[in-house]
């Protein structure tokens, strides 16, 4: 056994995993991480980045179709190239993956390469795909091994062209068409860029609506502009089976309205993901606390083992890497003796869809049912300059204030939602009112103009649409 001994011993290096370990080094822990894949996780190398690069490409694509309205002549439709896109993507993350290793080394943090095999002592093997390995102990232990994509038992799903939202990002032709099974935030976003370059889309959801999280009054509004570009979203379908039908898959469904078939080149599984347990067997062996296959933790993102935390996509938390980031920030600071622990109250929840879709807070339904006295208004994109100027005018942000001017909820479907969020974001974990978002001047000719106006149409004072309720009297 190696005599080497850390302060703090991170297993997995993904979003949270690798925050966790610079977070520990920069309170003066001695640190090392250990990852069985790739550095950076799942979000780097298969998820969040690759996924926004070729959303962006889609994006740009999906934009040209209107450039002739702002005087631009191509000549001639635009081309699409699989091959260069997927280089493209590639190049993106092979930069932030990089990024993450010189993080690292900056931060005097031991890399292990392999599978992490832990045990209650906090005694670490670590297990290389050659038959080598390595032990060290240590005195704090911080699970980050992530999880997987979800592939549900059913016949055919491990056949030709089945493939989900870590292995999608490599293919080397445009898909003349893909079925999606699963309608929650993975399925929308890589159906709208299937959509884009080009792919016949269809979406199988089991459950009565897509994007169950989304307030309702946001998802009809996207499912009408998904449906307008063709984007076939069919709900209550539950997936029976994946069969081969010549050069294409069927996939067989069954709802109420019986059974149905329908017909793809690919068949696209991102109904969820799964925790990644591998390397955990002792710990669970001795008696790590489950929850239907999740890690079990506290707020400061202890387990029920001494010296031994968990965070991420192996808990139940929100799935989301900048919340694991936070887990992790959480997890190394009480490892290393101080005291904090996690809130989600306020999440931001973004989704890159185009237009895209932002959230935080109560959804319309949640806080009427908490605050009957609630006060929900929008503001549409149409109403705001710069929307106007670029192009886009679909959507609005909808705000929800509670009886004390406190806000209770913030959605936005339009351009730029998803960095726009963090304003309303921001407000809610200081406790600031309706009032102090209304007397910040924000710039003009901007798209933030439309979060002061929408808390101000919520006051019923409105500037530029009419006013739809008295404003309230000051």
């Amino acid at each position: 056994m190696s005599n080497k001994h850390y302060d703090v011993a991170v297993i997995g290096a993904g979003p949270g995993g690798y925050v966790a370990a610079i977070r520990a080094a920069q309170l003066g822990a001695k640190v090392a991480i250990v990852e069985k894949q790739y550095m950076g996780g799942t979000c780097l190398n298969v998820g969040c980045i690759p996924s926004k690069a070729m959303l962006h490409v889609a994006e740009v694509l999906h934009s040209m179709e209107s450039v002739s309205d702002l005087g631009i002549e191509l000549g001639q439709a635009p081309t699409f190239h699989m091959p260069k896109a997927v280089a493209f993507k590639d190049k993106v993350v092979k930069r932030m993956t990089s990024g993450v290793g010189s993080l690292m080394k900056a931060n005097n943090i031991d890399v292990y390469d392999g599978l992490g095999v832990i045990d209650a002592s906090r005694r670490v093997s670590v297990q290389r795909g050659d038959g080598s390995h390595e032990e060290f102990q240590a005195e704090k232990i911080i699970l980050a091994t992530g999880s997987v994509p979800l592939m549900p038992p059913m016949p055919g799903i491990d056949g030709r062209n089945v493939i989900n939202s870590d292995t999608c990002w490599n293919l080397s032709a445009v898909p003349e068409s893909v079925i999606c099974v699963g309608g929650g935030v993975i399925g929308i976003e890589l159906a709208c860029m299937f959509n884009a370059i080009g792919s016949k889309v269809t979406i199988l959801e089991m459950l009565p609506n897509v994007l169950a999280p989304v307030d309702e009054e946001v998802r009809r509004l996207l499912v009408r502009i998904l449906s307008k570009r063709g984007i076939n979203i069919v709900t209550k379908a539950k997936v029976e089976s994946i069969e081969d039908d010549g050069k294409l898959k069927q996939v067989k469904t069954t709802s109420d309205q019986g059974e149905q078939t329908f017909s793809g080149e690919y068949v696209l599984m991102a109904v969820s993901r799964r925790t990644s347990t591998g390397g955990l067997e002792h710990l669970i062996e001795q008696g790590l606390d489950m929850d239907r296959g999740r890690v079990r933790v506290n707020e400061k993102m202890e387990t029920n083992l001494p010296g031994i935390y968990a965070i991420g996509d192996l808990t139940k938390g929100a799935g989301l890497a900048h919340v694991a980031s936070a887990e992790g920030e959480t997890a190394a600071g009480n490892a290393m003796g101080h005291d904090s622990s996690m809130n989600y109250d306020v999440v931001p929840n973004p989704i890159y869809t185009f237009p895209e879709i932002a959230f935080v807070g109560l959804t319309e339904a949640e806080a009427k049912e908490k605050d009957p006295e609630a006060r929900v208004e929008r503001f549409p994109w149409v109403a705001i300059g710069k929307a106007v100027a670029i192009g886009e005018t679909d959507g609005f942000t909808k705000v929800i204030r509670g009886k004390y001017g406190e806000i209770l909820g913030a959605h936005i479907i339009g351009p730029d939602a998803t960095n726009l969020i963090s304003e309303f974001s921001i407000a809610m974990r200081g406790e600031l009112t309706v009032d102090e978002i209304i007397e910040t001047i924000h710039p003009h000719p901007t798209l933030s103009e439309g979060i002061r106006e929408a808390v101000l149409a919520v006051e019923g004072r409105p500037i530029h649409i009419g006013p739809k309720q008295p404003a309230r009297a000051r």
